[in-house]
């Protein structure tokens, strides 16, 4: 069975989250760099889609490094650099990857062809409307229509550095008409995300990722040091849970009706229909299930059928109906900056709202 979401085609309602695993495939059979040992235990074709690593134009070493293969010789250097870009905290990890990848192009021709058995999301991320214009031109090129399920701008990143809100606008004027796929906004939960939405809605995007992760810090007891080379890190995990229930629950609260990818301490089933009841249209699971403590790497046959049952009560199961939190009415265009939360409700554009674009749950 084939869900569609305004236009996204999925396999099922549960997705993986960007960069998890990677390019969505490991270099070889043997190395396993950039991609969860757990997954090699589970058909990754089985899920909904499978979201990439945010690719950019150039390849970018970020916080962390750009090679590939590691010998075993190499091994505590590559864990000297994991340990400067992602800590174990409470609850949950803190990351400061800082877009760490090979670049669209080198994507596309070492792991697109490899990985033309999954459903798959291109994260993509830029640093101004005329590089994000660039990545969808790129992906309309090198994908055609049909052969991923969309591409995800990720444009809330707190590794990079970057006020994206103040390209945001511009970036989903001229970026989103030209793709032949649909698109997918990724929001903060740190920024004003009902405005983000707004956007979303506003240009054309075909659903919102809620949420990406959240801005946190560590330092270390001894010395008084950031763990992480960024000083800043982002915080994913069972931590923002709670965080990303509500986020959900207050834009549909608020009246958004575009589709809703949950991100934020996904394990279990419950946690799936959590974010359902919430208001979620699909799920994804991240770093509380591809990044267990390294024990656990040793049980991955069991976590690797724990997963795939998951995804087959994820396929029987219908997320509730919703009542749709909206009036007709028009919006005004949004400002260029993040503006205080409206009183009335957000809708999606009469062109976005035809029968066929929006699920039937979400009309009114």
């Amino acid at each position: 069975m084939t869900i569609d979401l305004n236009g996204i085609q999925l396999r099922n309602r549960l997705l993986t989250s960007a960069s998890l695993l990677g390019y969505g495939a490991s270099k070889s059979r043997l190395i396993l760099y950039g991609l969860s040992p757990i997954a090699q235990w589970v058909p990754l074709e089985r899920f909904g889609a499978v979201t990439t690593r945010t690719l950019t134009l150039e390849p970018r070493a970020g916080h962390f490094t750009l090679q590939e293969d590691w010998s075993l010789r190499e091994f505590p250097e590559l864990l000297r650099l994991y340990g400067k870009a992602l800590h174990k905290v409470d609850a949950g990890w803190l990351n400061a990857f800082g877009w760490s990848n090979i670049g669209l192009a080198r994507y596309f021709d070492e792991y697109f062809g490899r990985t033309a058995g999954l459903n798959r999301i291109i994260s993509v991320g830029g640093f101004s409307a005329d590089e994000i214009e660039q990545l969808i031109e790129s992906v309309n090129e090198h994908a055609k229509p049909g052969e991923i399920a969309a591409v995800e701008l990720n444009a809330s990143c707190h590794n990079v550095n970057f006020p994206f809100n103040t390209i945001l606008e511009e970036a989903l004027r001229r970026a989103v008409p030209k793709s032949r796929h649909p698109v997918i906004l990724k929001v903060s939960p740190d920024e004003d995300y009902r405005w983000q939405a707004r956007l979303a809605a506003s240009y054309g995007c075909a659903a919102v990722t809620a949420i990406n992760t959240v801005k946190g810090l560590r330092l270390h007891p001894d010395t008084g040091e950031p763990y992480l080379r960024n000083r800043y890190g982002a915080i994913s995990g069972r931590a923002i849970k709670p965080i990303g229930l509500r986020v959900v629950a207050e834009l549909r609260d608020a009246g958004f009706r575009l589709p809703i990818i949950a991100n934020g301490g996904i394990r279990d089933f419950d946690d799936c229909r959590e974010y359902f009841w919430a208001g979620a249209d699909a799920v994804s699971l991240g770093s509380s299930v591809w990044l267990q403590p390294m024990p656990l790497y040793a049980l991955g046959p069991l976590e690797g059928l724990r997963i795939r049952r998951l995804i087959s009560r994820i396929e029987r199961f219908a997320p509730p109906e919703r009542a749709p939190h909206w009036t007709p009415g028009a919006e005004a265009a949004p400002s260029a900056q993040p503006s205080p939360v409206p009183a009335e409700p957000m809708i999606v554009p009469p062109v976005l709202a035809s029968a066929g674009d929006v699920p039937s749950a979400d009309r009114a």
